[in-house]
Parts: structure tokens; C-alpha cells; sequence
């Protein structure tokens, strides 16, 4: 069993975009949704993660996880909003009144994105340790956080298991 889409498109919006950004934009879809939970969500939560659709979790979904997959979800989506697919290739969208955003400023902001989603995960991941009774699935030996150090994307240092 794995866990349903925790996250709509339009709470992604609601959530993790300004208000006044244009959207819902159908680059945040269900395919980009789902691939950032079993990027972000699944290594860290192990098997608590196939439980997350079940009545019993949707209260601790709806206050501790969707906040970190609408920023997970929006680090993925600003690279596919900033070009689109046509019949001649990738292109780079331009008008007279607006222009693209460099790749160092979009790269920053998908940085600043993660950011903003690892602080609220990290959040998540400490209220479920702390209650060890409400979450019986979780391991914190197979939490992926806990394995590795990572830091800028890149990994620091394994850590061995205890």
C-alpha cells in the first residue's frame, strides 16, 4: 500500500506561492505531487509513509505535512514553470512587459524552497519522535536523515549504523 496524494494542487498554491502569483498552474499536477513524496516523504518516514492515507494520520497530515510537500512540490515545479515544451524544442518564455528569471536567481529560489520545506519536515519528524505510541510504524534507523548529512544537495558523511 502507498500513501494517497497528501497535497492538492491548489493547496500547493495556497500554501507555498505568493498570493499574488498566477495559478493554478497545471505544471503542479499529480505526477509532480506524487513524485515529491516518494523524493521527500518516503525515505524519511519509512513505513509510517504507507499508513499517511489512513483516518487515523489525517489530522497529523494535514498540520505537519503538507506544508513541507507544498515547498518540495513548488522546488520542483519553478524549473518547469520557467520553460515550456513546443514544437520547436524548450523555450524560454519573454514578453515586452516581463522577462526570465536568470538560472542563479531560479536556482536560489528553488534552494530557498527546499529550505523552507526541510525546516518543516525537520518540525514533523521531531513531533513524531516525540510521540513514539501515535506513530508505532516509524523507525528512526531507517529515516534517511538519519543515515546521511546533507547539506547544498550534496552528502557529507555516512552515518554508520548504531
Amino acid at each position: 500500500m502507498s500513501a494517497p496524494l497528501l497535497v492538492t494542487p491548489v493547496e500547493v498554491w495556497e500554501i507555498a506561492f505568493p498570493p499574488n502569483a498566477n495559478g493554478p498552474d497545471d505544471q503542479i499536477n499529480e505526477t509532480l505531487i506524487e513524485t515529491a513524496q516518494l523524493r521527500y516523504l518516503k525515505p524519511v518516514l519509512g513505513p509510517l509513509y504507507d499508513t499517511l492515507g489512513e483516518s487515523r494520520q489525517e489530522s497529523f497530515v494535514t498540520q505537519f505535512l503538507k506544508k513541507p510537500l507544498a515547498y518540495y512540490v513548488k522546488s520542483l515545479a519553478l524549473s518547469l514553470m520557467s520553460a515550456s515544451v513546443g514544437s520547436l524544442g524548450i523555450l524560454e518564455g519573454k514578453t515586452d512587459y516581463a522577462a526570465p528569471i536568470s538560472i542563479r536567481q531560479l536556482h536560489l529560489l528553488r534552494k530557498e524552497a527546499r529550505h523552507q520545506a526541510d525546516l518543516l519536515l525537520e518540525q514533523s519528524i521531531e513531533y513524531i519522535e516525540a510521540n513514539p505510541t501515535l506513530f508505532p510504524e516509524y523507525d528512526p534507523h531507517r529515516n534517511i536523515r538519519h543515515k546521511i548529512r546533507m547539506q547544498g544537495g550534496l552528502v557529507l558523511k555516512a552515518v554508520s549504523k548504531s
